[in-house]
């Protein structure tokens, strides 16, 4: 949907509510307080066929006794009124609808029949239609509250604009900005998503100029494609987007898939990688999105992601290690240096670590204080630094944190380091609070689990544009590749697979195939001892359960004998026409490469231990393709996981093995379910697919 079209619904000049009542049962009161509470000062039109009179108004009988034009129309009236009341909105002329009322699709069968007809009304008249089952919104900057519960206490306009699925997170939100002084450009919650979407209204986001970045609650992916594009247009417009996406009911598809990386999906981890693929930065929880909103309101950009940190008790130093720890923050160890000028700055007794403790003297003496900031900021693995510097709690309290506050912002413009002020706890901001803390030109960020994640937030910022899905011409070898999946559905046999991973790039052992044991015997001598011996056959696709491999054979007796075994036992577990694979082994450390084909979210690609323990724990998928600057990104990042050593194991063929599995699940996307190598053997040089899974989706 265009923005453009929009625009009445979110700041309009005139407003009708349909089912206008002053009953204490009705959501219209509650609307009209909002209204009056944000100083709406347009054109207010009651309309209800019971009264002459609301709210001291005349109160209309019919919505097609509206002057044309009127921009918006709030509905409450029952699900059934409501969907004609939204015609004779399209035959009145007004630009725009909300509406508030339940029984939708939220509530069963018929009222999802009852959606769909409003939906087909909406779309007769060309009507925006906000909802239905939404609460409204607040509009700080136009100054518009058409919002059926408590509006905030003390609205204040800003840039950050909290775009939801639940109406309670925004109303939580909205509620912590007013009682922290935080501006906000707009409240929403787009209800059932009948006619504009989650989508609609990130593309509106993109185009308005006083949204700055973005936060969102994302239950549902009701429409993958239209949030896709919304969050395409933000980025392109520059605009951080922030999201909490709890890991509930899974968005991917829920049929079985045969590959290992199936299983490592999980409910929402292709969900996620997708939305990151697009840009956005996942937040843990509301409180968390909140101050990472705050903390990007201040910073963007980070000259290094390295965090330290400055506190006044060894307590909050130890938590906030621990909070830092679980964000998955990097607390690098400090200079030489630093820790010179940091035995000048402090006591002999103070510690030079990291968290540093500043001791409580540091409130009294700030010279000290200012010195250890003044430390931190020059070691140049710190990017960031925390501290501790609270606003005043009494009215007339004598704010001792000034002068290290201005210091502060000399050292931000000096060295490029970004500081923020850290509470342990949730604290309350009195009005001189908030004039304070606007005035002090640095967030002041709260609780440490909450802060560290902010602070995660804004490190991810830094690598989301290069994150990026980008388009990718196929590859060369698509059309070959494609037709080794003609015809086939559900797991391949081994070798078709790996002509799949050798098509993309990857290499495999030294490799026949047979049919026989004799057969088998003179390819083991062909080939070179020492050989693994494995059954082909698409039925058996985990065939080491079921004694289809044998592993370490060292001579042509061995190996005869071996296929003769696999082949039994493959025919035993319903194998038809079974087959041989001989294989030189080799040696090295075991990866899993995988990559899954969702309906909905596309190709994504993960790694991680291979061999016995590749479903063990979680994984960590990103959306393909991969440029090779992002696969091997992709790759360090994971390496810790995966037990790897850049001194003993070539992370540059294992990034080229995961750009070509992501590519290929990319390029292959119709008709490919899953691919894998587990496990890829990575050596010091070099890395090789010793077994291969792939999965075809059916035809169409």
């Amino acid at each position: 949907m265009n923005p453009k079209a929009i625009q009445p619904v979110i700041a309009p000049t005139s407003i009708a509510i349909v089912g206008a009542s002053e009953s204490p049962d009705s959501w219209a009161p509650e609307i009209y307080r909002s209204l009056n509470h944000i100083g709406y000062r347009g054109a207010l039109y009651p309309i209800n066929p019971k009264y002459e009179e609301v709210w001291g108004r005349p109160c209309l009988k019919s919505v097609l006794e509206l002057p044309r034009g009127v921009d918006l129309a709030v509905i409450v009236v029952p699900a059934r009124v409501a969907v004609r009341m939204v015609d004779d909105c399209g035959k009145a002329g007004v630009r725009g609808v909300m509406v508030v009322s339940s029984g939708f699709a939220e509530a069963g069968e018929e009222g999802r029949d009852l959606q769909a007809e409003l939906a087909t009304v909406a779309a007769r008249h060309n009507l925006p239609v906000l909802g239905p089952n939404v609460e409204g919104f607040v509009n700080y900057v136009e100054r518009v509250a058409p919002y059926g519960t408590t509006p905030p206490p003390d609205p204040v306009p800003g840039g950050i604009s909290v775009i939801s699925q639940s109406g309670t997170v925004a109303w939580t939100m909205n509620q912590m900005a007013s009682d922290r002084g935080v501006g906000l450009r707009i409240i929403l919650g787009v209800g059932n998503e009948a006619v504009i979407g989650l989508g609609d209204m990130f593309e509106w986001a993109a185009a308005d100029p006083h949204t700055e970045l973005v936060t969102s609650y994302l239950e549902t992916m009701r429409n993958v494609e239209g949030i896709g594009r919304g969050l395409d247009a933000l980025r392109k417009a520059g605009k951080p987007v922030l999201i909490c996406a709890p890991a509930g009911r899974s968005e991917a598809a829920r049929r079985s898939i045969v590959a290992h990386t199936g299983a490592l999906a999980g409910n929402t981890g292709l969900r996620d990688a997708w939305l990151r693929g697009k840009g956005v930065i996942l937040v843990a929880d509301p409180v968390e999105m909140f101050e990472a909103a705050v903390l990007l309101t201040y910073h963007r950009k980070l000259r290094t992601n390295g965090v330290a940190a400055a506190l006044q008790s060894g307590g909050a130093c130890t938590l906030f290690a621990e909070a830092s720890g679980a964000s998955g923050l990097t607390l690098p160890e400090f200079a030489e240096a630093t820790r010179r000028n940091l035995r000048k700055a402090l006591p002999h007794f103070a510690s030079k670590n990291n968290p540093l403790d500043v001791t409580g003297q540091a409130a009294v003496e700030t010279d000290m204080f200012v010195g250890a900031l003044e430390a931190l900021a020059d070691d140049p693995e710190v990017g960031f630094v925390a501290f501790d510097a609270f606003p005043p709690r009494l009215e007339d309290e004598e704010v001792w944190a000034e002068p290290v506050l201005k210091r502060v912002r000399e050292l931000q413009k000096e060295t490029g380091v970004a500081f923020a002020s850290v509470a342990m706890s949730p604290l309350s901001f009195s009005k001189r609070a908030k004039a304070f803390v606007e005035d002090a030109g640095i967030p002041f960020v709260q609780g440490h689990r909450a802060a560290t994640g902010a602070i995660r937030a804004l490190v991810d910022l830094q690598e989301a544009r290069a994150r990026a899905v980008s388009a990718m011409v196929p590859h060369p070898n698509r059309a070959r590749a494609l037709r080794i999946l003609r015809g086939q559905s559900g797991p391949l046999d081994e070798a078709r697979g790996a002509k799949l991973l050798e098509l993309y790039g990857l290499k495999r052992p030294k490799e026949l195939t047979v049919d026989t044991p004799e057969q088998a015997a003179a390819a083991a001598r062909s080939i070179g001892f020492p050989v693994a011996v494995k059954a082909l056959a698409p039925e058996i696709p985990h065939k080491a359960r079921l004694g289809g491999v044998r592993l370490g054979l060292a001579t042509p007796v061995d190996a005869e004998v071996a296929a003769a075994e696999v082949l039994q036992a493959v025919a035993r577990a319903g194998a038809k026409k079974p087959q041989v694979l001989v294989q030189h082994m080799v040696a090295g450390s075991e990866i899993l490469v995988g990559a899954v084909v969702d309906e909905r979210f596309g190709a994504a690609v993960t790694i991680r231990p291979g061999g016995a323990l590749a479903e063990a724990g979680e994984a960590v998928f990103v959306a393909a393709p991969l440029t090779p600057k992002q696969a091997r990104a992709y790759v360090l990042d994971q390496r810790r996981r995966c037990h790897l050593d850049p001194g003993a194991h070539d992370l540059g063929a294992l990034a080229q093995a995961v750009a070509g599995v992501a590519r290929a699940a990319h390029d292959l996307r119709g008709r490919l379910a899953s691919l894998e190598a587990n496990p890829l053997v990575l050596m010091r040089r070099g890395a090789v697919a010793v077994d291969a899974l792939a999965e075809a989706r059916p035809p169409g």
